[in-house]
């Protein structure tokens, strides 16, 4: 086997046996790094959809990251570019060679290897000379209760000139695409044709091979208004020479190009951009050298709303609208790829594209305005929701069957409420919304306006699709707070109840979304209500299907998403969200106010102090399940002055608790702490008369349940 040798530690075999060993370990080795390179590797394509080259990029990124790391090649930075032509990356400092790898190598026992003297047997020479070692090398190390002769053995680094070649096209191969297509006879296969390769180390180029594609130095420009063919030096000059040949390949730079644009035409028009994080990442998707192209609306669509003009544009991908307060403006910003317009050919295109599809979201609105909203409800009986769950129109009923128990619970006006329930789902049979889905809720808003609907309404309705995602706002009315709450929790509900519960790679209800909504409505919007207890006020509205899952497997997923929430939005400790939602509860708001009280508390010793106390009680009592006991039979003094602070902290706790006042509600169980030593100290718990026994253990289950009011202290990590 090739490779050098290290010398042994102490140069015998007879070296006395020190820890146990495994049979092939890799201990780090420096190379002399000498002079360190850049690498280059770029992939060009065909037009590559513009919201998945992003995701390429990085998946690109991420493998030649590890693949690089399996090959024991540290580096620095490595950084993705692509754009609708191209997915590249450029690694910073890669060195000269791999770092050596050096293993210890186990040969046989000890007892074969070496005679009753110490002397190497053939045994042993024969596996010195198998890695071309001395026998003075071979050490012994013990592996559970045998020894055996190790070797040190080194493998010097390969040149990564050498590595490279296989390891990008591996890396290239390894990417990950929702579908692939094949386009010679070469086998390889990937989203869109592979055109080219480019592939630099330094200044030398490093020959990868991809199907019938051989890496070079040439890659190419713009594919109307730049050279067609670009040849590359270095590796660190290729951002400058396709920015020359008219390729922004950093996508942050052409996003920063397009924002500048979109800029300018606001300070000089004086409106805003309705510019979604969607529309921008595809404006910088499609355009390897983005230019801005102002377009003019007529006037004759400026009737329409502006959520309707927004989403015509939106439609197209490459059209920004914009908004003069809350009226549509009457410019647009298209975005070309390459030269700037000067002629207003491109202008004029634009503007006949933006007037056509105008005239059709014009016609979808003159068209739903015919029938006033109220009418349209009915037609959702016609319309499918989930085959085991109903039609839409029973969906609504479900909708407004929690709406009423929320009325209650809130204190709302309980037929305005209805009434928007009723009518929150009608835009669905529009022709606007079957065009634009992405309008449900806004355009039922706008239409209960014109059909003469309260403001109240309409605005709840508006607003009960939202928050659609964790960036959007919340709803600002009450009814739309309560309206969007009832909206997600039948989606959740039913959904988990017929047995479609999320998994690692499959959500097609988007529960998560959705149970994550309506966590964040209950918190930020500070909702006290027993979440649990309206679940199982209209549980019977579901169905039971054989398959399905319970109103508890509900009620566990949504503290899950709690719990997620609590830990990634409000940073609170783990082992404190922990204490806090270990004894499920359906008043979320009272959860989170639970755990920032212990949080507030946590680190000081008289909490911990108490967390220790606790611990025992629970310790004690955890397969103990009832809390029934007779005072009259306790024994020692010790339990009667538990029994007496349970008696004094428990009445103090439940004020605190209908208050609200969480911390004042833990300070008074700090008190049960001395008395809870003391009972342990002197009180045999345990103890051989059964009836003494299960009655001391229902005194402390209760004292246990005493202290879960707040949370398992338990879970609280003490320093």
């Amino acid at each position: 086997m090739p490779g050098g040798r290290s010398p042994s530690p102490s140069g015998s075999p007879t070296l006395p046996a020190s820890a146990p060993w495994p049979r092939a370990v890799r201990k780090p080795t420096w190379p002399n790094w000498g002079r360190k390179v850049k690498l280059l590797f770029e992939l060009g394509t065909e037009e590559l959809p513009a919201l998945e080259a992003p995701r390429l990029a990085q998946a690109l990124r991420d493998k030649v990251t590890s693949a690089l790391a399996e090959a024991r090649i540290h580096h620095g930075e490595v950084r993705a570019f692509w754009t609708p032509r191209r997915l590249a990356v450029l690694v910073e400092d890669l060195p000269e060679a791999q770092e050596d790898r050096v293993e210890e190598v186990r040969g046989p026992a000890a007892s074969v290897g070496l005679d009753e003297a110490g002397n190497p047997t053939q045994a042993a020479l024969g596996f010195a000379r198998r890695y071309h070692a001395s026998p003075s090398e071979l050490v012994k190390r013990k592996v559970g209760e045998r020894e055996y002769l190790f070797l040190t053995v080194r493998t010097p680094g390969r040149p990564v000139q050498e590595v490279l070649p296989e390891l990008l096209a591996q890396a290239t191969r390894g990417i990950p695409c929702p579908k692939t297509m094949r386009w010679d006879d070469s086998g390889l296969s990937f989203l869109r044709p592979i055109r080219w390769l480019v592939c630099l180390l330094g200044e030398e180029v490093i020959p990868v091979r991809l199907g019938h594609l051989v890496a070079g130095r040439t890659t190419r420009g713009h594919r109307f208004f730049g050279p067609r063919e670009v040849s590359i030096s270095r590796a660190d000059e290729y951002l400058e020479r396709l920015r020359g040949a008219h390729v922004l390949s950093d996508p942050e730079e052409r996003k920063a190009r397009i924002l500048e644009e979109v800029r300018k035409v606001e300070e000089e028009r004086g409106v805003r951009a309705l510019l979604s994080d969607d529309l921008l990442g595809r404006l910088v998707g499609t355009a390897e050298w983005p230019v801005g192209v102002l377009g003019t609306i007529p006037r004759e669509f400026l009737k329409l709303p502006a959520p309707v003009i927004e989403a015509t544009l939106h439609e197209e991908g490459k059209f920004v609208p914009f908004a003069r307060g809350d009226a549509p403006a009457e410019v647009f910003l298209g975005f070309r790829d390459g030269a700037p317009d000067e002629k207003g050919v491109v202008r004029q295109g634009y503007e006949r594209v933006v007037r056509a599809r105008l005239r059709d979201s014009a016609f979808f609105f003159e068209h739903d305005t015919r029938r006033p909203l109220a009418d349209r409800v009915r037609d959702l009986k016609e319309v499918i929701y989930e085959a085991r769950l109903g039609t839409m129109w029973q969906r609504v009923e479900r909708i407004r069957a929690i709406c009423g128990r929320l009325a209650e619970v809130l204190d709302l006006p309980a037929d305005a409420l209805d009434r928007a329930a009723f009518l929150c789902k009608a835009d669905l049979t529009t022709e606007m919304v079957r065009e634009f889905p992405e309008l449900e809720g806004v355009m039922g808003g706008i239409y209960a306006r014109l059909s003469g609907e309260p403001e109240e309404v309409a605005r709840a309705i508006g607003e009960h699709v939202l928050p659609r995602t964790r960036t959007d706002p919340l709803p600002e009315t009450p009814l739309g707070v309560a309206l969007s709450l009832a909206d997600k929790l039948d989606v959740v509900v039913g959904a988990i109840r017929v047995g479609e519960v999320p998994t690692g790679s499959r959500d097609p209800y988007g529960i998560r979304r959705r149970a994550g909504a309506l966590v964040r409505l209950i918190l930020e919007k500070r909702l006290r209500f027993d979440l649990f207890a309206l679940i199982d006020s209209v549980a019977g509205l579901y169905p039971e299907p054989v398959e399905g899952k319970s109103f508890e497997d509900v009620k566990r997923f949504l503290v899950e998403r709690l719990r997620s929430t609590l830990l990634t939005d409000y940073g609170l400790p783990h082992d404190v969200v922990e204490a806090a939602v270990a004894q499920p509860r359906g008043d979320f708001l009272g959860t989170l106010e639970r755990a920032q009280a212990l949080a507030r508390l946590r680190g000081e010793a008289a909490l911990s102090d108490l967390a220790i106390a606790f611990s025992r009680v629970r310790n004690i009592t955890k397969d103990h399940h009832s809390a029934e006991f007779d005072p009259d039979a306790f024994q020692e003094e010790a339990e009667r002055e538990l029994w007496r602070a349970y008696l004094k902290v428990g009445g103090h706790l439940r004020r605190a608790l209908e208050s609200h006042a969480y911390d004042e509600a833990i300070q008074h169980l700090l008190a049960l702490k001395g008395p809870i030593d003391r009972y342990f100290d002197e009180v045999l718990v345990m103890a051989e008369d059964k009836a003494l026994r299960e009655n001391r253990l229902g005194f402390l289950r209760a004292v246990v349940d005493l202290f879960l009011e707040i949370g398992d202290l338990s879970r609280l990590v003490v320093p």
